[in-house]
């Protein structure tokens, strides 16, 4: 997982784990698992709590099975930033699905689909049907480093489109979400913001220095590459 308070990958020890079943253990079979550690990295603390099938053993043993859901309780939020150069639309939408990610999975998941839709379709204008498809063409572009292009076509297999087509085909229904996906898309959208907005501006300011400068000194300013 990552370390909501720094987002560096972590592992965690997993201390004083706690196994209780549900209220309605009988009719469900399931329960919760409590458990807390300290990030390695930056020492804060982190608490978690497990939804899943609960199991005992004749030994008196306690435990889950198919965890569903892994709840951050502490931090409630997780720390994240977006920068400057991402339009307010996607980062109002972003920061929500930050926000709602720790109480629901399912409606920050919804967010982050959406959100990737609109990039690749309104700032990358994609012309398929299909969020799979879209995502289909956009690796396929020239421009697209391998990182990126990896990374978005994971988002497919991380969340099982083929069992849940409402993911692909209405983007921000609430649906049933793989562990980690959620955090998965998060960390996707956060990589096509730098791609296709804060990059291309940070590159076009220095640009703009570099004629300036060359302005100053009589020299012509560079030339733009054909695309």
């Amino acid at each position: 997982m990552k370390c909501p308070h720094c987002l560096t990958a972590i592992n965690l020890e997993e201390y004083g784990n706690a196994v209780y079943p549900s209220k309605d253990f009988q009719q469900t079979g399931t329960g919760y698992e409590l458990y807390h550690d300290h990030c390695p990295e930056c020492a804060e603390l982190i608490v978690v709590l497990r939804h899943g099938q609960y199991q005992r053993t004749d030994s008196g043993y306690e435990g889950l099975e198919n965890v569903a859901v892994n709840e951050i309780l502490y931090p409630k939020h997780v720390t994240r930033a977006v920068e400057v150069e991402v339009p307010s639309s996607y980062k109002n939408d972003y920061l929500e699905a930050v926000a709602v990610l720790s109480v629901s999975p399912k409606a920050s998941a919804a967010l982050s689909r959406r959100i990737l839709q609109n990039i690749l379709r309104e700032d990358l204008e994609t012309k398929r049907a299909s969020l799979a498809q879209e995502i289909d063409e956009f690796i396929q572009r020239s421009d697209v480093p391998s990182y990126l292009s990896d990374a978005v076509d994971a988002v497919r297999n991380v969340g099982n489109f083929a069992a849940h087509p409402l993911k692909d085909t209405n983007t921000g229904e609430i649906v049933e979400v793989d562990p980690g996906e959620a955090e998965w898309l998060l960390d996707v959208n956060e990589s096509l913001f730098d791609f296709v907005f804060v990059q291309p501006k940070r590159l076009q300011e220095r640009k703009n220095q570099l004629n300036e400068k060359l302005k100053s000194i009589g020299k012509p300013a560079m030339k733009n590459k054909k695309s």
